[in-house]
């Protein structure tokens, strides 16, 4: 009996022995979840801009979501479809497309690889995970148009480029806002980017260029003619004698953070992310000389409610 008391008490303490090991035991910390990855891939006909855009691009992804982030640049559609079924192999979270020839590769790919979202800037096409980032500057430019007004007077200008559906808008935002203004002022328009040294015979102070960022051979046919500038895209960094008044912005960098989060919350889906003036994300940037103008600050902010509140609606050109 006794040695069966010893054995019981034996194992007894070992039980308790083990049972305080087991709770004193350090626990194993957590491991942290991995960090999100998002890939780039530029299309060989973007310009050089983009290379500003996307180096804030990622250092705002890093900031905000610690995210990895990676690029490629490519040139053929061979090279577009390979680096997609790269990323989706890899279980890529986001994958962003810049550029134009991504639509098919993506189309291709995209039903492959469900978990990665694929997102384009330049596509008609919506699938499950594959969004298009879209970016609407009417409303920058009708105040645009009233920069235009207010500092230049009753007779403005557009340069004509032909028909552009991703110029229509901008130009009649900026003809409507400037109208707004003068009723029956006058738009005279330019015959391309040599029309502008005209513009001034027909008492055009400013003139709205739409196609894109303004390149060196327009800003120096503007400077010799006097003419001041409307455009779209940010304005290199130059002197303060430069030929733009105002340029219609979109802060990219924000706009794929926006993206992203909804990748992050899990509440991404495929459709069109666009970005207006009320958005925040597309703006209208003035020269600093213009900075103090009163009237012009006043004008501004009435034109900016309006838009805002969706009293304002473009409508098509007629000139």
């Amino acid at each position: 009996m006794k040695r069966h008391l010893t054995w019981f008490r034996r194992a007894a303490v070992l039980a308790l022995v083990l049972v305080s090991w087991a709770g004193c035991r350090a626990k194993e910390p957590m491991k942290p979840p991995p960090p999100l990855r998002v890939h780039v891939i530029v299309g060989g006909d973007v310009d050089q801009e983009w290379d500003v855009e996307q180096a804030a691009t990622e250092r705002l992804l890093r900031e905000t979501f610690g995210a990895v982030t990676t690029s490629i640049r490519v040139h053929t559609a061979l090279e577009r479809r390979s680096a997609l079924e790269a990323a989706g192999r890899h279980g890529l979270e986001v994958v962003l497309c810049v550029g134009s020839g991504f639509e098919r590769p993506v189309v291709s790919v995209a039903a492959r690889y469900p978990r990665t979202a694929f997102v384009l800037d330049h596509t008609e096409v919506v699938e499950p995970n594959v969004a298009r980032m879209e970016f609407l500057f009417s409303g920058a430019a009708y105040l645009g148009g009233v920069v235009a007004a207010v500092v230049g007077g009753s007779t403005v200008g557009i340069v004509d480029l032909g028909q552009n559906p991703e110029t229509d808008d901008i130009e009649a935002g900026f003809a409507q806002g400037f109208r707004c203004r003068y009723p029956w002022g006058r738009v005279e328009l330019a015959a391309g980017v040599g029309g502008i040294q005209y513009l001034p015979d027909a008492g055009v102070k400013i003139a709205l260029y739409s196609a894109g960022s303004p390149n060196s051979g327009l800003l120096a046919v503007a400077e010799a003619s006097g003419v001041q500038l409307v455009t779209v895209g940010h304005p290199r960094e130059g002197s303060s004698n430069s030929p733009i008044i105002a340029a219609i912005v979109a802060d990219v960098p924000e706009a794929v953070r926006r993206i992203v989060a909804d990748v992050v919350d899990d509440t991404f889906t495929g459709k069109v992310y666009a970005f207006d003036l009320g958005s925040g994300v597309v703006d209208l940037r003035l020269h600093p000389s213009l900075a103090g103008n009163q009237e012009l600050e006043e004008a501004l902010d009435q034109a900016r409610d309006a838009v805002n509140a969706g009293m304002v609606e473009i409508e098509a050109l007629g000139l």
